[in-house]
């Protein structure tokens, strides 16, 4: 045993415990605690000025760049009646409701699944799964803060925009019309990417390949509905959909940048901004683990008999005048 009640004298923790014959020398080692799986890990704090490249990588840089550069390209196209209004115009001359009747009441219904009547009580369902198996308000938070943030946007482009309506067969802008950007593929962009998103931080093994050929499907056959029934110009489509992947980059960013903002405050504009304790992951976590079936012999390591140490002589005897 060694020499210091505190200490080992530089010894090896295992060798102060005694070998028993016939078994191999016994080995003190630290209870390993079970490893909890984290989808998004803790990154070095980002340099200053770098924050936004720090958070987003080059590949994701590069896919907002294009999405912003496609949406002003599209803006700038129906102000100034390009070929992309062109092609509106004759595209919006194929009458597919008088082509194909018999699609007619298949394509109304599905049309109001863009609508966010229906799309965000889904992207509610699966935020408050996330948000109750990992005891965090963050999912609920990100959901209802991506409908609030789409209806803003698309609502503002709507009324400064002012396009008008394709019954009109006008392709005029500022001139009263709320149809682009269109709310309905925007909806499905911004919801379905959500929900991906969701699946990849918070589930263990989620499908993201089966989520991701899902949403661009209906998102597909969204665009492909509106054109059938003549509700938008294709221009309102595609700026939709452009306007939804810009805003779903936004909500990540948003979610990265204040991951961990409990233990490192973000400092804006000189002032210190922090989140809710609430909106933190893993805030009710305790560091414990379930005692496995067979009783503690899992969790405490087997140690030899302890005996009392013999008593000590009675030094008063010593002492007697």
């Amino acid at each position: 045993m060694s020499a210091s009640p505190h200490g080992t004298d530089g010894h090896d923790p295992g060798s102060d415990l005694p070998d028993v014959e016939g078994e191999e020398p016994r080995v003190a080692r630290p209870h390993d605690r079970r490893q909890v799986r984290r989808v998004v890990p803790v990154e070095a704090w980002p340099t200053r000025g770098r924050w936004l490249a720090d958070l987003l990588g080059a590949r994701t840089r590069l896919i907002s760049a294009l999405l912003a550069g496609s949406l002003l390209y599209v803006i700038v196209d129906i102000f100034v009646q390009g070929p992309l209004t062109r092609l509106d115009i004759a595209v919006q001359g194929w009458d597919g409701e008088a082509r194909l009747p018999a699609l007619q009441d298949a394509a109304r219904l599905y049309d109001k699944m863009g609508q966010r009547s229906v799309l965000v009580p889904i992207l509610l369902l699966v935020a408050g799964v996330f948000a109750r198996r990992h005891r965090t308000w963050r999912p609920v938070v990100l959901a209802m803060m991506s409908f609030l943030v789409l209806n803003v946007v698309v609502g503002a482009m709507k009324i400064v925009i002012g396009r008008e309506e394709t019954e009109t067969g006008s392709v005029d802008v500022l001139a009263g019309g709320v149809i682009f950007p269109s709310g309905h593929s925007s909806n499905m962009v911004l919801s379905g990417g959500l929900v991906i998103y969701l699946f990849w931080r918070y589930a263990a093994d989620p499908p993201l390949r089966r989520l991701t050929v899902l949403v661009t499907g209906l998102t597909t056959l969204t665009i492909l509905t509106s054109l059938y029934i003549g509700s938008h110009w294709l221009t309102d489509l595609v700026g939709g959909a452009l306007v939804g992947g810009l805003l779903l980059q936004s909500v990540i960013l948003f979610d990265r940048a204040t991951a961990d903002v409990r233990e490192r405050p973000v400092r804006l504009f000189g002032r210190t901004v922090s989140t809710p304790g609430w909106l933190q992951p893993d805030r009710h976590r305790v560091d414990a683990e379930a005692v496995p079936g067979g009783g503690l012999r899992g969790v405490l390591e087997d140690v030899p008999e302890m005996r009392p140490a013999a008593t000590a002589a009675d030094l008063r005897t010593t002492h007697e005048v």
